[in-house]
């Protein structure tokens, strides 16, 4: 039993973030049970939040890319980035987009969230939601991962989602929290450190 546990803990910390792909399509029932996976998910009064987008069509794609594309122009440049150096990184995120196999835009539905007069509550009804659909995404990497997939999380939508609703045609109550891009990985990516137990668990 503890070697099982050993070699389930050592798979679980071997998932890394994967950018590149290698180009193979993504058979469509491995892509179904994966983002099933995802909807066992744990979540705040069971309200289940999430929407899945799975971006199937270039049009789709594109004209996320084009949305998100333009905010991120404007930030860059904001930023203090010339026009040529904030072109190249919305390019390369573009291109990213655009060329993973398989595309899938993590959305949070706001309407079933329940409302509160005071706006504490109400906010912290909005984070609860937020953390419901990490928690999918996170355990749609993982179930990613057991079927030898490669993903990563893109954090972009998070700061145009009135472009991504617009592009997409999505309804009003949708959030956009995510994007992860998956497929089978171009190569194997080695371990980044991570900081010792100590320096971020606290015992009270």
């Amino acid at each position: 039993m503890k070697g099982s546990i050993q070699i389930t803990q050592a798979f679980l910390r071997s998932r890394r973030s994967v950018r590149r792909f290698d180009g193979r399509d993504v058979p469509e029932d491995i892509l179904q049970r994966v983002v099933e996976t995802a909807t066992w998910a744990p979540n705040a009064h069971n309200r289940q939040v999430w929407r899945f987008i799975q971006l199937v069509k270039e049009k789709s794609r594109m004209a996320l890319a084009d949305g998100m594309g333009s905010e991120f122009m404007e930030a860059l440049v904001a930023e203090g980035k010339s026009h040529a150096e904030a072109k190249a990184q919305v390019m390369r995120s573009r291109n990213r987009i655009l060329e993973a196999p398989e595309a899938i835009l993590l959305c949070m539905d706001t309407s079933v969230l329940d409302m509160y007069k005071d706006p504490a509550r109400s906010r912290g009804e909005q984070l609860m939601g937020m953390q419901s659909v990490a928690l999918a995404g996170g355990q749609l990497l993982l179930a990613a991962h057991a079927e030898g997939l490669g993903a990563v999380w893109v954090c972009s939508p998070l700061f145009a989602q009135s472009s991504v609703r617009e592009a997409l045609e999505l309804p009003e109550a949708w959030e956009a929290q995510g994007l992860i891009l998956l497929g089978y990985p171009a190569q194997e990516k080695a371990a980044r450190p991570r900081k010792p137990l100590s320096d971020v668990l606290l015992r009270l």
